[in-house]
C-alpha cells in the first residue's frame, strides 16, 4: 500500500505549528501530537522523518527561508506558511521526491491550510530557494 505522503506533509506542518506554539521540540512532544492525531503506520512514519529531518537541519531551512523571504522574518510568517515552507524544503533538499512535486504540494496543501495569499508567497520562496539551489536548467516555474 503506497504512503498517503500528502496526509504525512499535512501532518507535519501540523506538528511544527504545535511546536511553534508550544515552543517544545522534544522527540516525547512530537510522538505525543502523533499519538492524539491517531496517525499510525506509514503516514505518521513519514511525517514524523520529515519532522526530524527538519530539527536536524532548522538553522540552515530557516536561513533559506528569511533570505528569500522577501524581506519577511520567519516571525512575521503566518505559521502555516513558514511550516509548510520547512517541510517542503526538507523534501525539496533532501532528495525524497522530485522537488517541483514539494513545490506543488505545498502550494496545494497551502490553498486548504492557509490564508488567500499562502500559495502564492509559498510559490514564491520555494521557488526561488529551487532556483537557487538547483541548475537554472531545471527551474521549478
Amino acid at each position: 500500500m503506497p504512503i498517503d505522503r500528502r496526509q504525512a506533509r499535512i501532518l507535519a506542518m501540523q506538528a511544527l505549528c504545535q511546536w511553534d506554539v508550544q515552543k517544545d521540540d522534544s522527540i516525547g512532544t512530537m510522538d505525543d501530537f502523533f499519538t492524539a492525531s491517531e496517525a499510525r503506520g506509514p503516514i505518521a512514519e513519514y511525517a514524523a522523518s520529515l519532522v526530524r529531518s527538519y530539527w536536524l537541519d532548522s538553522s540552515d531551512i530557516d536561513e533559506r527561508i528569511e533570505r528569500t523571504g522577501s524581506g519577511w522574518s520567519l516571525t512575521r510568517m503566518g505559521p502555516v506558511d513558514r511550516n509548510l515552507m520547512r517541510v517542503a524544503l526538507v523534501e525539496m533538499l533532501g532528495g525524497r521526491i522530485p522537488p517541483k512535486v514539494a513545490l506543488t504540494e505545498a502550494i496545494e496543501i497551502g490553498k486548504v491550510y492557509g490564508g488567500p495569499e499562502t500559495p502564492g508567497f509559498v510559490n514564491g520562496i520555494l521557488d526561488e530557494v529551487y532556483r537557487s539551489t538547483l541548475p537554472s536548467s531545471e527551474s521549478a516555474s
